[in-house]
């Protein structure tokens, strides 16, 4: 009745693949008014135009869905009988299912090139996967409301495949060449795809070293359950002796610093 009476504000776009075996609802553990949900099989956009695309826009537009995720997912029907058809050149049944085949046999022949040795599961694995792409691709290319939306950094779109045989999902991101489809730089974009890289700042000080090493066997003790003792930081701990660190974190009470680091009171 709530959802009758005011309307729906769904959180996200999802396009999925008409599979029966790939209930987008269901995988994500979603309500009614929580998905905005296209599918077909293939998970496929025809052409450049069409009721697919304007349906996106209108949850764009009017419902003010923020985000966009395309899904594909393993062993697809679809995907699997176009990268045989690739093979075989046989063509389809009837002109409706080649429309279907037509528009992922992009993917399909861009995974055989890639492994062309590969057993038919694995080419089917990178064609579901590119197959994902493509659709994002077409989105961007073919909607202008998408492609402003993205560009100004409004609007995500990510692509992902759902593993129909243990139900998880494999999150790809954003498309890898969406600056250079939507012509725009997205700052936000490249700070998320940019790849994170740890460097081991030696502590200045020898005592700063000397505690953050025991701090790191506290810590190793504590998430191995190994021995935890509670080893003092400062061999000459006293009751008026002053913290050997500085300890900056959060305050919930399921991070418990001191046993985190299986220290004692003082340290």
């Amino acid at each position: 009745k709530a959802l009758a009476g005011g309307g729906h504000w769904p959180a996200a776009i999802v396009l999925g693949c008409a599979d029966s075996r790939a209930p987008v609802e269901i995988y994500f553990d979603m309500q009614p008014g929580d998905l905005f949900v296209l599918r077909t099989a293939g998970n496929t956009i025809e052409g450049g135009y069409g009721g697919l695309l304007g349906s996106a826009e209108y949850a764009i537009a009017v419902l003010k869905t923020k985000l966009i995720v395309v899904t594909g997912h393993t062993l697809c029907g679809a995907v699997t009988a176009t990268v045989k058809d690739v093979l075989s050149k046989e063509g389809m049944p009837t002109e409706n299912l080649g429309v279907v085949v037509d528009n992922i046999r992009a993917a399909a022949e861009t995974a055989l090139e890639t492994l062309p040795d590969a057993p038919l599961e694995q080419q089917v694995k990178l064609a579901t996967k590119l197959n994902v792409f493509e659709a994002m691709h077409k989105m961007m290319k073919h909607s202008t409301i998408i492609r402003d939306g993205i560009a100004s950094e409004e609007l995500m779109l990510v692509g992902a495949v759902y593993n129909i045989e243990d139900g998880s999902l494999d999150w790809l991101g954003p498309h890898p060449e969406q600056e250079k489809i939507v012509g725009s730089t997205l700052h936000v974009h490249r700070w998320r795809e940019a790849p994170y890289s740890r460097k081991s700042m030696p502590a200045s000080s020898p005592v700063a070293r000397f505690i953050i090493d025991r701090l790191q066997a506290g810590n190793k003790r504590f998430v191995e359950q190994d021995e935890l003792h509670g080893v003092h930081l400062n061999p000459s701990f006293s009751h008026d002796v002053e913290p050997d660190t500085i300890l900056v974190g959060s305050s919930n009470l399921r991070v418990p610093y001191e046993d985190v680091f299986d220290s004692r009171p003082g340290q």
